[in-house]
């Protein structure tokens, strides 16, 4: 156990090759105070200072140690039980992961060019990539500049791929699972995410990745496969096809739909349950299907204030299709939390579901939640009838 501790101080405590790193997850029955830890050399007064910037839900604490002190505080970080250490230096990555037994899994890769180190004290907090960084994907999108700035009408973008990496980095089971990791990307469209999700997995953990970007339009899919051959990412594919029809084998530890119209959600979801994937990443948009039963049908008296109105009809059906499928996942052995994907500035449809498969078996107040919620508004949801769950 020592052994990758010592790689990761010698690491961190090189002034000379030391450019950033990032601790994060949390060991198998240990209690981590902190989501995640982001270490970086700053510059404070003329002096060198090692930055600790503390993350957990709520707050992000950041401290300055210099010295004797910055290798103490590093220690004590050491000591706390995080599972995944991300570490970058001017002529490597590290990535380091713990089993569920505690062993290490070291990869290490050489850079294919210096890193900078930055030593400026303030910076864009939280996230994953950063303005100034050389990330090639993000030039051949046509989001970043040559000198390494985001384009102006791309910054939304840019937030929404730095969102979407940091839901990513907080599953702790992607770190673990076996190589090639396989994914598929269901309506990718223009691909920003398909992308950002291919570069997260080959260049920042190090892993053999195998990403199907899966769409029905043809243009698109040319598009995104003469970018992923540009980049030389062998392993990102794109292909023309619907969702519901597409087979895969062998099938993806990782499913994701990001924005798929009213039921091409549930065409997801019901896809990855059916291969058993080991995390199911979607961000529903349009709920139609469940909004013209609730329409047909009478509602309970209860609700009358609430159906008395168009908006306040609609974002009623829009959450209770939402949580009928979250109820179904747990039924199927997933753990699921539903976040803000997104600022709700740059679109209104920013509910995202992310489910982590926990056992074959299901949750047993999932079942009694979703016939409870299903007999009192007397609906049948799309995602239930494709898995044929009894109504």
């Amino acid at each position: 156990m020592t052994d990758y501790l010592d790689t990761i101080r010698e690491a961190v405590l090189d002034e000379a090759n030391f450019v950033r790193a990032t601790f994060s997850g949390q060991q198998r029955g240990q209690t981590n105070p902190w989501q995640r830890l982001e270490l970086r050399p700053v510059e404070v007064q003329g002096k060198r200072h090692l930055q600790f910037s503390f993350f957990d839900e709520k707050q992000n604490i950041v401290k300055n140690y210099a010295g004797s002190t910055a290798v103490t505080e590093l220690n004590h970080a050491l000591a706390l039980p995080f599972r995944n250490f991300h570490i970058i230096t001017q002529s490597e990555t590290i990535q380091i992961n713990l089993s569920k037994k505690g062993k290490a899994i070291i990869n290490r890769h050489a850079a294919e060019k210096p890193q900078v180190v930055d030593l400026a004290h303030d910076r864009a907090k939280n996230t994953i990539l950063s303005e100034g960084d050389d990330i090639p994907f993000l030039k051949v999108m046509g989001v970043m500049r040559a000198d390494g700035r985001i384009k102006a009408d791309h910054r939304s973008k840019f937030q929404q791929i730095n969102a979407f990496l940091k839901i990513l980095a907080e599953i702790d089971e992607i770190a673990t699972l076996p190589e090639p990791v396989r994914m598929i990307d269901f309506g990718c469209g223009n691909a920003y995410l398909t992308f950002a999700a291919y570069h997260y997995l080959h260049n920042i953990l190090g892993k053999q990745a195998r990403i199907v970007g899966v769409d029905g339009q043809e243009k698109l899919i040319a598009r995104n496969q003469q970018r992923a051959q540009a980049l030389d990412w062998d392993g990102l594919t794109f292909e023309q096809g619907l969702i519901i029809d597409y087979q895969a084998v062998p099938p993806p530890d990782i499913v994701v739909a990001l924005h798929a119209c009213d039921t091409a959600t549930d065409d997801t979801l019901a896809q990855g349950i059916r291969w058993q994937s080991q995390v199911i990443i979607a961000a529903p948009c349009c709920h139609h299907h469940l909004q013209v039963q609730l329409k047909e049908r009478p509602s309970p008296p209860e609700f009358a204030a609430v159906m008395r109105y168009g908006l306040l009809h609609e974002r009623l059906g829009d959450i209770l299709t939402d949580a009928f499928r979250a109820a179904i996942l747990r039924m199927h052995g997933y753990q699921v939390t539903a976040l803000q994907f997104i600022s709700p500035e740059h679109t209104p449809k920013n509910l995202l579901l992310r489910a982590v498969k926990k056992g074959d078996g299901g949750e047993e107040t999932a079942v009694a939640e979703y016939t409870q919620l299903q007999q009192y508004w007397q609906v049948a949801p799309y995602l239930a009838q494709l898995l044929k769950i009894h109504q």
